[in-house]
Formats: structure tokens, C-alpha cells, sequence
């Protein structure tokens, strides 16, 4: 299987709501998934092809298979964040994505997750569509 290295990045910026913070003011594990899913489907804007043109104009659900945080530092109610994301690897089924959210130019978390593709009507995988990898 061909399996295709490529380097697309995209910063997304944010700022952290209170309804995201616990008890101790600190950003809760469970948002960073959140955080990287914003950033995904802001990278797909920014290549020209948001997800509801994916769903709409060629019947794909974009599915996550895996995901992975690292957590170095912590993020509090009303920080201003960037997400560095970027598009690591494609192949014919298989796309994955690494992140790096920053605040202030340190590092304050890292991830990855990996994706496919399937046809909204079966619930089955499917190649990856052109029109999304010649985005890339």
C-alpha cells in the first residue's frame, strides 16, 4: 500500500471558555479532543473544502479511528491558544493528523489521530475521494 508523507500545516487559534475549565480552574482532559476536531474542521475550510461540502457534494462521513493526547502543560479559563495542525500521512484508506496546541510559544499539549473515509449511506469504508486528497 502506498502510504504518501506529506506536510500541510494550519495554525488555529481559540480562547478557552469557562465551561471548559473543573473545579481547579484548569482546562478538563476531555475538551483537548474537542480542541483537535475544531482545528480539523477548520483546516478543511481553509483548504477550500469545509465538512459540509465532504457530507453534502460527495456523501462521506469522516470517521476517527484513533486519537492520542499528551498533556505537558495546563491551559486556564481565558488563555489564548494556537493549534499547530498538520496533515501527516495519506494512503488509500488511511489519513492522520499530528497537533500541537501552544500558548505563549511553549507547548502545552500534543496529538494525533487517524481517520477514513466512509459513504454515508452504506456505513461502509471507502478510498479516500479524490476531490479531498487533491486538496493536499
Amino acid at each position: 500500500m502506498k502510504r504518501l508523507k506529506v506536510s500541510k500545516k494550519v495554525v488555529f487559534e481559540r480562547k478557552v471558555n469557562f465551561y471548559e475549565t473543573d473545579a481547579q480552574g484548569i482546562v478538563h482532559h476531555s475538551n483537548y479532543p474537542r480542541y483537535f476536531e475544531e482545528a480539523r474542521g477548520y483546516f478543511l475550510e481553509e483548504f477550500g473544502f469545509p465538512y459540509h461540502r465532504v457530507r453534502d457534494e460527495l456523501n462521506v462521513d469522516i470517521v476517527l479511528l484513533d486519537l492520542y493526547v499528551s498533556y505537558k502543560k495546563p491551559l486556564f479559563y481565558g488563555d489564548f491558544f494556537s493549534i499547530h495542525i498538520e496533515l501527516e500521512n495519506m494512503d488509500r484508506f488511511f489519513f492522520s493528523f499530528n497537533y500541537t496546541v501552544f500558548k505563549e510559544g511553549k507547548v502545552i499539549s500534543k496529538g494525533k489521530t487517524k481517520h477514513c473515509c466512509i459513504d454515508r449511506n452504506t456505513r461502509k469504508m471507502i478510498s479516500i475521494p479524490d476531490e479531498i486528497k487533491n486538496l493536499f
